[in-house]
């Protein structure tokens, strides 16, 4: 667009725009809230299913344009600033009371904390790249009334300001909002004390939805009702009546008084109808302004400006604080959404971080798209969601195995030997030359990497074990990005059996990210398993979680390990599918029971049952979220007579 624009030395010329599709893997149909009041293959009437996304949000919002582009009615974004905090989540251990009166243990993503301290890694452009690229996809994804709030520290809302009149044009800026969110610091001696950040408002065209915004009067503002003609409509202040810009159409004279230059607000019959109604105040002098008269009823509290004073952020013991220390208020994202989006319109937050944006979205009755790259973010979204009464049906969706080829591609290229000793070497093992199975070695132990685009199989397993048993060595360690179900207690046996210690260990998403390997912090999870037992009585069914198994928890951070007391603590969320597989469905995990643990409620169910309507063989399908926000699942076939 023509106008001002930011330069800067590594700005690049093109958006990247790598589409690809998105991946269900879980549909989320009835809230802990309403379990069993909702269909599990309910959907709104047009096929719209609300989205949280687990991905990086560039691949992400390029993946979204071939459906969304120009239909996104709001989108609000709170990306890293440059404030150096410690971007951590705090999560609780175990049965114990409110989180907020526990010590609790300090985790972080790996991916999370190493992107937002990258983001600022070779200062401000760093920043400006990332919000560039984003900001140009946002902008094709919001329709003709689309507004885009840009949430932004001070020490960058004006670079950010620049950035935005260029992609959207200078026309279309609609206000700075000030959002003071807390009082005076403590450097206030030193220099004036940093209390606001900075929320931009640009919209994609002058037809933005636009609903004006209330709150509750204070003093000030209920002063200004001075006048009171005794007729029962109570207090009033007279306001202006006189166009703020030129009307010629509405330009003329009535009573004798002379139009003001920009002509009146309202129309000739509209002004007739006020002054009948006796809302009109006609000055003494006749060279004076009629004036209209604002009945403080009327108003619905005080009209909100640009400068927000009125919304305190989230303290550590509010009742929906979560743990995350950058998480905004409902009180804020709502008065947002309500302003700038009607009811069915769908927001997208691509930042989701504590889900504030689609929690409330979903309250407001919105259609949402929330999108992050963190596992704990999206972990901590599902279940926030899951918490609201009667949530619509939504979807867990990521980009899977066409992300990782992609990857491939553009980092080790098609060689698959590049892909491996990539991959061995950021395990901290050396690559292996002379074998089919066995890639590398770490010390007397042997290292298998999985494909990029396919589950590690049992066979798989067996055929590398045997190769390493060959070569003499005492352990293997097996890489893999995904791993067929139920194979933990069958390969451990082939393990034994062979004197083998067997390792099984899930290539994070993390190993995508330069920034991440750069650091040398990427972290391989050992993969946990499951146990369940089924108990059947006619046609009702009973999964009860027995047991979840972190094969080495010496492996556990010492700050959580010290608060585990039973193989429980580790859980924090369990779900079940009691129809995995059904014909249509393919292998999506269907949500249809859960339990999870929230700051005021601690407790976790361990018993699921289920009714079913036909008798047959089922599959049972049993997800596990841990305190880690790693995902382990079993499965478990029931006859039902």
């Amino acid at each position: 667009m023509p106008g001002v624009r930011l330069e800067w030395d590594s700005k690049g010329a093109e958006t990247t725009r790598l589409r690809l599709p998105l991946q269900v893997v879980e549909t989320v149909n009835a809230s802990r809230a309403d379990r069993g009041t909702l269909l599990y293959d309910q959907a709104p009437d047009d096929g719209w299913r609300n989205r949280l996304i687990w991905g990086d949000n560039l691949h992400v919002l390029a993946s979204l344009a071939d459906e969304l582009a120009g239909k996104v009615d709001l989108i609000y974004i709170d990306p890293p600033f440059d404030s150096r905090q410690d971007y951590k989540v705090r999560i609780a251990v175990g049965d114990g009371g409110d989180a907020a009166d526990q010590d609790l243990a300090k985790l972080s993503s790996v991916l999370e904390e190493k992107a937002y301290r990258d983001t600022w890694g070779k200062g401000v452009e760093s920043y400006l790249q990332m919000l560039y690229e984003r900001l140009v996809l946002l902008r094709e994804l919001l329709s003709e009334r689309g507004s885009l709030f840009l949430h932004l520290a001070p020490n960058v809302s004006h670079l950010a300001r620049v950035l935005l009149d260029e992609i959207f044009g200078a026309d279309n800026f609609r206000a700075e909002i000030i959002w003071q969110r807390t009082g005076a610091k403590g450097d206030a001696k030193r220099k004036f004390g940093a209390v606001h950040d900075v929320i931009a408002h640009f919209s994609k065209s002058d037809k933005a939805i636009f609903e004006s915004v209330r709150r509750d009067s204070d003093p000030e503002y209920l002063a200004r009702f001075t006048l009171d003609d005794r007729d029962g409509r109570g207090p009033y202040q007279l306001v202006p009546i006189d166009s703020p810009n030129p009307r010629p159409n509405l330009t003329y004279s009535y009573k004798g008084f002379a139009p003001p230059a920009n002509g009146w607000r309202v129309s000739r019959s509209l002004m007739a109808e006020l002054d009948a109604d006796r809302r009109i105040s006609f000055p003494r002098d006749p060279n004076g302004r009629i004036r209209r008269k604002s009945y403080l009823h009327e108003q619905g509290g005080q009209a909100v400006g640009d400068v927000w004073n009125d919304l305190p952020p989230v303290n550590s013991q509010a009742k929906e604080a979560i743990g995350f220390d950058t998480q905004k208020s409902e009180a804020l994202l709502e008065r947002i959404i309500k302003s700038s989006s009607d009811e069915g319109s769908i927001v997208l937050d691509c930042f989701v971080g504590s889900g504030t944006t689609a929690a409330v979205a979903e309250k407001l009755n919105r259609r949402w798209v929330a999108v992050d790259m963190g596992r704990f973010a999206i972990h901590t979204t599902r279940k926030r969601l899951l918490d609201i009464p009667q949530c619509s049906p939504f979807v867990v969706a990521n980009l899977g195995r066409y992300e990782r080829q992609a990857w491939q591609e553009t980092t080790t290229g098609p060689q698959v030997r590049a892909y491996l000793d990539f991959m061995v070497q950021l395990y901290g093992a050396a690559p292996a030359e002379g074998f089919q199975h066995i890639h590398g070695t770490r010390g007397r132990r042997a290292v298998h990497v999985g494909a990029i685009d396919a589950a590690v199989s049992f066979a798989e397993i067996k055929e590398a074990l045997d190769e390493a048993t060959g070569a003499g060595h005492v352990g293997l360690d097996i890489l893999g990005w995904e791993f067929e179900m139920g194979l933990h207690e069958l390969v451990q046996d082939e393990a034994r059996a062979r004197g083998i210690a067997l390792l099984l260990l899930r290539i994070p998403r993390e190993v995508m990210d330069a920034r991440v390997v750069a650091s040398g912090e990427v972290v391989f999870h050992e993969l946990a398993y499951v146990e369940v037992a089924t108990t059947i009585r006619k046609r009702t069914v009973t999964v009860d979680l027995t047991d979840f198994v972190l094969p080495n928890p010496e492996l556990v951070p010492a700050s959580v390990r010290g608060k585990i007391t039973g193989w429980a603590d580790y859980v924090d969320y369990w779900a079940v599918d009691f129809t995995y597989g059904t014909a249509g469905y393919g292998d999506t995990f269907h949500n249809q029971w859960q339990s999870y643990r929230t700051r005021s409620d601690r407790l976790l169910e361990r018993s699921a049952a289920h009714d079913y309507d036909e008798p047959g063989t089922y599959t049972i399908l049993v997800k596990v979220v841990d305190i880690f926000g790693n995902d382990t699942t079993t499965a478990v076939e029931v006859r039902v007579r």
